[in-house]
């Protein structure tokens, strides 16, 4: 299986980087289709996603809502899209809501590269602050993503 990687770069970058055992391509049309985020964009373990709505276009918008079915807490990743370069890159402004709560906006760069007969992911996120990357990494995020991120390979690899 393709492990998950996650460091922190300079002051506020966090960098996510995956590898998958499908083309380009296929990666990248998961990211915006939305019944294919519905069905991969889940973790761990007891969490849905009730809600997923997407405009996968330029200054198009998206909303995407987890529940955690134990518990009944809720969050909503918010955000607008800033540039799509189909299959190799997708950059947008996202903000979690949760209860009482939003955090800055952060800018997300996402890349696609050809790997032999995979795709190399690199995603490169740029918080407003190193305190508020510190509470993205102290959140559980890395557990949620890797979780994503092997349902996503799944799916693409089937």
């Amino acid at each position: 299986m393709n492990r998950m990687t996650m460091v922190m770069s300079g002051e506020t970058d966090l960098v996510v980087t995956r590898r998958f055992n499908a083309a380009p391509n296929a990666v990248y049309d998961a990211h915006l289709n939305v019944e294919k985020v519905r069905r991969w964009m889940l973790g761990p373990e007891g969490w849905t996603m009730p809600s997923c709505e997407m405009d996968p276009q330029e200054g198009g918008t998206f909303a995407y809502t987890w529940e955690d079915s134990a518990s009944g807490e809720r969050f909503t990743i918010r955000g607008h899209f800033v540039r799509l370069d189909p299959p190799h890159r997708i950059e947008h402004i996202e903000a979690m809501e949760m209860p009482g709560m939003t955090t800055p906006e952060s800018r997300v760069v996402t890349e696609f590269a050809k790997d032999g007969d995979g795709t190399v992911m690199t995603m490169t996120i740029t918080y407003d602050s190193a305190e508020s990357r510190q509470g993205a990494v102290e959140s559980g995020m890395e557990e949620g993503m890797a979780w994503s991120y092997d349902n996503l390979d799944r799916m693409v690899s089937a």
